[in-house]
Order: C-alpha cells, then sequence, then structure tokens
C-alpha cells in the first residue's frame, strides 16, 4: 500500500467482448461492475494479433459502436499479455448485445483469434470505501496493479483495514490514489481483489507518495492504531504479486463523438 497513485483501467480480448460490447469511462459508484479479458500472444504471432486488432476495431468504427473497449499491455511478468475492460456498469449490462459487435465478428472471429494462445475472463465489482480514486481525467500512461489472495474466511478482517487506510487517505487528501476491485467469478487461481495505481511515466511509479503511507496512517490512528491495522491487512493476505501495464491506444476503441 505504499505505491503512488491509482484507478482501474487494465484488461483484455476474447470472443466474448464482440457479444458484451465495450467499456467506458465512469465514476465509481458502488456496486458497479466490469467484465475484463486477458489473452496471452506468442512472441511470433505478436504482429499478426496486434494487425488484426487493427481490423476489427476499424470494423467497430465502420459500423459506429456506441461503446468503448480499453486495451493495456503487460510491460512486467509474462510478457505477450493484453488486458482489455469491458465496462458494463451493471449485471445486466453484461447481457446487452452489440450490433456492431455481431456485424464484426467475422472480423475477429479470422483475425484475431487464431493468434491468441489462451484467454481468461472475470468479473470485478467497484469497491468505493476501498478506494482512494482521484483519477479522473486523461487515461494513465501506465498502471501498477496489485493483485490479492486472501487467507480463507478473512474478507471483512481486509476490507476493514483497507477501509480504514482508504478513509485516512481520503481525509487527508493524500497523494497516493488508488482503485479497489472485488474479482468475482474469476476462475482457479484468481485473485480476489485488484488493486490499481495510475501512473504517468516510470519515474512516477519509482516515486512513493509524500506523506509516506506509515507517516499518514499515524497521523490518523496514532502509532499503535496504524501498526495494528496494518498486521490485520498483511494477516488476512495469502499471497500477492504485482504487473505494470501500458495503455494502448491503438489496440483500443473509443467512440467518434
Amino acid at each position: 500500500m505504499s505505491k503512488k497513485n491509482a484507478v482501474r483501467r487494465m484488461l483484455a480480448v476474447a470472443v466474448a467482448v464482440i457479444a458484451a460490447g465495450g467499456v467506458s469511462a465512469h465514476a465509481a459508484e458502488s456496486g458497479s461492475v466490469s467484465r475484463f479479458y486477458m489473452v496471452e500472444v506468442a512472441p511470433a504471432h505478436d504482429q499478426a494479433f496486434q494487425a488484426g486488432m487493427k481490423t476489427w476495431l476499424k470494423c467497430l468504427h465502420e459500423h459506429a459502436d456506441t461503446r468503448s473497449l480499453w486495451a493495456w499491455s503487460a510491460e512486467t511478468g509474462d510478457l505477450g499479455r493484453y488486458v482489455f475492460e469491458s465496462d458494463t456498469r451493471t449485471w445486466a449490462g453484461i447481457d446487452e448485445r452489440s450490433p456492431a459487435g455481431k456485424a464484426c465478428s467475422g472480423d475477429f472471429n479470422t483475425d484475431v483469434m487464431p493468434h491468441v494462445s489462451k484467454a481468461v475472463s472475470w468479473v470485478a465489482r467497484d469497491m468505493p470505501k476501498l478506494s482512494h480514486d482521484a483519477a479522473k481525467g486523461a487515461i494513465p500512461a501506465y498502471v501498477f496493479v496489485a493483485n490479492i489472495k486472501l487467507k480463507p474466511g478473512q474478507g471483512p478482517a481486509f476490507e476493514e483495514a483497507l477501509g480504514k487506510f482508504a478513509a485516512a487517505a481520503n481525509k487527508s487528501k493524500w497523494e497516493g490514489y488508488w482503485f479497489t476491485q472485488q474479482v468475482v467469478a474469476g476462475g482457479h487461481g484468481a485473485p480476489d481483489y485488484n488493486m490499481v495505481w495510475p501512473n504517468k511515466s516510470w519515474a512516477e511509479i519509482g516515486q512513493d507518495p509524500s506523506p509516506s503511507a506509515k507517516a499518514m496512517m499515524e497521523s490518523a490512528y496514532g502509532k499503535a492504531g496504524a501498526t495494528a491495522n496494518r498486521k490485520q491487512y498483511l494477516d488476512a493476505v495469502e499471497h500477492s504479486w504485482s504487473s505494470i501495464y501500458r495503455f494502448d491506444k491503438e489496440l483500443s476503441y473509443i467512440p467518434a463523438k
């Protein structure tokens, strides 16, 4: 919880993205959901995958699709990963079918999918009370994403500890912004929560906020309270891992205004 900055944009594409529609930037609303996809592309297929995506996106533009798709490419960890977000806002929104997506499904199936070696999907629910989100406006160039797997039965303790951290950050207008989502139906091995920090550059990724997270929490809860809250947070976590993603404008779909 010491990295700088936050919000939510990450993730990938599979056949379902055609049917489910795209993503749109929106303020964090309690209970709102997003559909995510991640695909893996072998190095030998990467150029063809990107060309196929651009063909498919061109078709969406030609059919004036009204929904957006935000694309991110992995900069660390296993490379050759792309993540796309289909922002549905509600569970009912996942049922909606895009006319443009249907018209362009042939391009997707012939030009994109043959170059995908693996695809996974999940739904994520926005958690505003566990976030300190000031990411409004321009899409960040990079996002630092922490994936968190909890110990069995530790959800309430984790949310309480992270909620106190978010409350202190919001009250003090701390500069270390982040956005939290709870992962729903992510499949075997999926994290339980994702915390996402936006960044303008690699230099910003490496820069810790001021004051430090420890100092900010001690100011809000005192030294003993801050230490106890940090222990509660860490005790709830089974393991965590992180990755950095770069926003890929060429593989994103943003409707014409």
